[in-house]
Parts: structure tokens; sequence; C-alpha cells
């Protein structure tokens, strides 16, 4: 399991470690702070051995759709990219100023992976030749990078430390880190509101790294003033951008910007994934995400406090599907019904259901209007159809209901009166397994309620506009706070609820909540919803509800990845492509293979 924890959890894990374990709260953050010290040692020298020489200038920030290829999720070695200098001072400083930085981060193209460093060890070669610039905060974000600041100057990088307060406002744990520092010969510039921040500007203009440790995960407020001001300088300089538990900004919890927010590129996080780094904008702004444990076992703490999400595993999948019986025929593979297409939007009914029949379904069969199926029947050779009797919706759908393990409904089905007749029909009185997607969801809006009254298993796989439409709202403010979004569309219909897109969130009845790290924009394709509607059927004839839904959201989001390894490339892909390779992902995971390996 990869728990993923919320602010509150977080807090209570700190909590839990300090009073009922009796680890001093200074000890948790030193080896905060030394396992990101030895990332960002680890980082430096990677760097530099990449492309000795040369300085390192920051990533572009792709759109909130950009995600890491799987394998980068839990890669060998850390990201390869510009090469630090290969000596204090053999390098003339980057260029200031606002549009030279965007030249800098135009040049190189990032991805998202997150990486879990239980051990990562410090760097053979020393000292490091890096010239390093830590932003501390007055709180415990601030105390973390005071140990940061510590461990690279006794790595022999050098280290320069400007505290965006006055020292009498460090106190705590956070002040003994800022003492130590500082007694043991380390630079400090306090920038307090109202000074000039002209020192920072002219000191990032000459680093290599910044390191952000100005709030952490306690910010639950819009940063304004002085502080906002702080980090615009830390946005508009062209070295590398390393924030410490989250970048400063960045809700905790929802993954939306708090005002002002930090642009990293790699971010390293303490003790567990926070579930704010794992949005699509949260991915944005936090770039490559680093774990590193607390030093502390995490088991009999988690028990305590919970989690509020797990990561889609490779390793789980794999396990939940079986190899099959070689006595099994088609019907014990799985009977698919797909409730899909109108005149004009053929090709979403044809997609869902070539889409079950690539995942394992053994008969699939398009049951749509009279005249689309008349249109579909010279373009279909395993798949069956049959009509629905607008004169006759119930009992035509009836017929075509009989025998079948599970429903795709939706895809291209129509919005009018008779398309809505059906979907009631269907989806509220059909005692069986259903996928709920695109018309057939559109049909709820106004009345989700009406769903959690629903016979039978319903999983619902909306986008972010169709779940604003569900609960009343914009897109956009859904993708403001995911998981408080498809929490309230579980709570509302009872159903499970599969919020697609970048960092798709599964979310089920019993509150628990699955995210996927898989996938890439590639995948953002016209139909390929479609695609994920018709494997998750496939999938339910042979396994629970919650399982199919996580096996064919990671399955849908590797096929993305392995075309793009494929290929190279981030876009062109399309939604006919994705079911093609379900076989093979399958027989890898089942085979407890990487997929992106083979």
């Amino acid at each position: 399991m990869i728990p993923v924890l919320s602010r509150a959890q977080m807090r209570a894990f700190d909590k839990h470690a300090i009073h009922q374990c009796h680890v001093p709260g200074v000890v948790l953050m030193e080896n905060a702070g030394r396992g990101a010290a030895d990332v960002i040692s680890a980082i430096i020298e990677g760097r530099s051995a990449g492309r000795p020489g040369e300085a390192a200038h920051r990533a572009p920030h792709p759109p909130a759709s950009g995600l890491s290829p799987a394998r980068a999720f839990w890669p060998a070695t850390l990201p390869s990219g510009a090469g630090l200098r290969g000596r204090p001072g053999s390098v003339p400083p980057p260029p200031n100023g606002r549009r030279d930085a965007e030249e800098a981060r135009a040049a190189r193209i990032r991805s998202f992976p997150v990486r879990h460093v239980p051990s990562p060890g410090q760097p053979a070669t020393y000292p490091l030749h890096a010239r390093v610039v830590v932003v501390c905060g007055a709180g415990n974000n601030g105390g973390d990078g005071f140990v940061v600041a510590r461990h690279l100057l006794a790595r022999g990088a050098e280290v320069q430390v400007f505290l965006a307060a006055r020292s009498e406002k460090v106190t705590g744990d956070s002040r003994i880190n800022h003492d130590a520092y500082v007694d043991l010969g380390g630079a400090l510039t306090e920038l307090p509101p109202g000074a000039p921040l002209a020192p920072l500007e002219v000191a990032l203009a000459g680093a290599d790294i910044v390191v952000d440790a100005i709030f952490g995960t306690g910010l639950d407020r819009p940063i304004e003033g002085h502080l906002a001001d702080v980090i615009g300088v830390l946005n508009t300089a062209t070295c590398l951008c390393i924030a410490l538990d989250v970048p400063s900004g960045l809700d905790a919890d929802s993954g939306a910007p708090l005002g002002a927010a930090v642009q990293a590129d790699e971010t390293v996080t303490f003790g567990h994934l926070k579930i704010g780094l794992l949005t699509p904008e949260g991915a944005r702004l936090a770039g490559n995400v680093h774990v590193v444990d607390l030093g502390v076992p995490d088991r009999p703490i988690l028990a305590q406090v919970g989690h509020v999400a797990e990561v889609l595993r490779k390793e789980t999948i794999g396990s939940s599907l079986r190899p099959r019986e070689t006595s099994v025929y088609k019907h014990q593979a799985g009977n698919v019904l797909v409730i899909a297409g109108s005149p004009g939007k053929l090709g979403a009914a044809l997609l869902t259901a070539r889409a079950a029949m690539r995942t394992g379904a053994g008969l699939v069969t398009i049951c749509t209007w009279a005249d689309t199926a008349r249109a579909m029947e010279s373009r279909v050779v395993e798949l069956m159809t049959t009509s629905i009797d607008p004169a006759r919706i119930a009992a035509s759908l009836d017929g075509a209901l009989a025998g079948r393990r599970a429903v795709a409904i939706g895809p291209g089905l129509g919005l009018d009166e008779r398309a809505r007749a059906a979907v009631d029909h269907v989806v509220l009185g059909w005692d069986g397994l259903k996928v709920v997607d695109a018309d057939a969801l559109t049909h709820f809006v106004g009345r989700p309620e009406a769903l959690a009254t629903a016979r039978g298993s319903l999983i619902l796989t909306p986008h972010s506009g169709e779940l604003g439409r569900l609960l009343g709202r914009s897109a956009r403010a859904v993708e403001e706070d995911r998981f408080g979004a498809v929490r309230e569309a579980v709570a509302l219909t009872r159903a499970i609820v599969v919020l697609k897109g970048a960092r798709t969130v599964i979310a089920l009845p019993d509150g628990r909540m699955f995210i996927c790290m898989a996938g890439n924009p590639a995948l953002a394709t016209a139909g390929s919803g479609d695609v994920l509607t018709g494997m998750i059927a496939a999938l339910l004839c042979s396994m629970d509800p919650s399982a199919a839904a996580s096996a064919g959201v990671l399955i849908h989001a590797l096929a993305g990845d392995v075309w793009r390894a494929q290929t190279g490339s981030d876009r062109g892909l399309l939604a006919g492509e994705i079911a093609e390779l379900v076989p093979g992902l399958i027989a890898a995971l089942v085979a407890g293979s990487d997929p992106l390996s083979t």
C-alpha cells in the first residue's frame, strides 16, 4: 500500500510520533531535513556528472493534463536534466528577468514522476560543487530548510539562507536549527516585511538551486503581500527550484494554489504523499516528487491516524487479474451489453464495445436505436447488435438485458426523451452491474440523488465537466477540489465514482479513494473515455466493482504510457489504439513484469 495523507492526518502523524511514541519533534525535523539534503545532494551529483560545467536552468511548467509515464513512478535513478556548474564561478550567472526566465524554462520538457526514497544515502563525491539558496519562513517548514542548509554546507556546497522574517520570529524546533546553522558559520540574510528583495534576486542570479522552505502543509490561507512578492522572485529565477514538503502556496488537501504559489521543479515531501500533490494542478506546481521517511515505523502510527487515499499499484492490480481456467467458454468469459450510439455517434458505441472485447469479454452486443443498428451492421464482425424499439423501449431493453453480466450505458446514446427513458429503465431499474458514462450521466443533471435509488451496482465515470453538471457547478470548480467533489458525488449517488482526467480518482461508498499516477497527455483524445467504459464493463464480468474500476483505470492509463514509450510522442494516439494494447498489458500485469520494459 502507498498511503496518501491529508493535512490533518499528517499533523496527527507528527503529533502521535512526538507525544505517544516519544520521538522529539526536533528529531523528526532533523530526519526530514537530512532526507531532503540527501535527495538534493544526489540531484547535484547526478546532474553534474551528466553535463559538467553547465548551469542548471528551470523547466517549463506544462499544462495540468501533463502526467508522468508509469515507469517514472518508481525510477531507478533520479531524473536527468541540465547539469550544474562544474565548479563555483566557472560559468557566468544566468540572465535575470522574466523574459529570460521564460526562455530558460522552455529549454526542456518535464514529466512528473513520484519517487519514494527510503534511504537514498549521500553522494560519493565531495565537496558538492553547487551554489544553493535556501529561502525559509519562520515556521516549521523554515526549520526544515535550516536543516537542509546545514547539511549541504557540511557537504561543501556554497549555501546562503534568506529568512523571510525577523530571526526573533523563529521559535521552537525551528529556532534550534536556525541557531545551529548560524553558529556553524552559515550565511543568513533577513528579509522581513518591507525589506528590499534585491539581495535575494542577486543571489538567485548566481545560484544553481533554490530551496523553497517558506510554507509547508499547514498553510490554509491565501499568501499575500511581502511573502507573495518573495514567491514571485523565486518563480522568476532560472535556477532549479526544489520545494520542501509541498510548494509554498499549494493547498495540501485540494491541490489548488492559495494566492501566490511556488512553481517547483522538484518537491521533497516528508513521511508520506500529501493528497494535494496528486491533483493535476498540484503535480504542475510540485514537479517531480520524492518521498523521504521520518525515521519512525509507519504502520503503528498510520493505524492510529489513517490515510485519505491510496495510490494504485501495478502489483495490486496484477494480483487481481487471475488466469482463466482452460475450460472457460464465451458466456463464462463475460457477456456485456453496450447501450450506446445514435445517428452521427456510431463511433462511441463501437469503441466501447471493441474495448470490452479486447479486455476479455467473451460476448459483446451493441444495443442501440434501429437506424443506428442498421448503420453498424457493415462495420462489426466480432460484435453483435440489437435494437431499441422507440414504441416499446422498456420491453425491448428487457429482452436485450436478459442473461447479461454487465452493461455499459451512455456513450453517444443521445439526450432526447427516448434516450432518457432508456437510461432510467436500465440505470435505475435493472438489477445488475452497470457502468454509467457520458450521455447517461447527463440525463441525471438536476437529480443526481436519483442514482442512489438505483437497483444493482453502479460505476459512474464522469470527467470534470460531467461531474460539475451533476453537482451544479463548473468544471473549473471541480478541478479546484477534485477530492471534495468526488466525495460529494459518492455521498449523493452511493455509487463508485471514477473522476477521469490527469490523476484519475476512484472513490468508493465505503470512504476509500484510489489515485492513478500512470497516464499522460496522449490519452487526451476523442473516444478515450468510451474505451475506458468498455474496459471496466468487461472487467466487471470477473471482478468485484471496486477492483474492476481500479484495474480498468490503471490498464487504460498504462496503455497511454506504453504508446508514448513506443512513439516518443505525447499526442496523436487514437482511442482505438488504446484497446489494442490491453491484452499485452494484462499479460504483463498477471506475470508481474513491468509493462513498459516489455
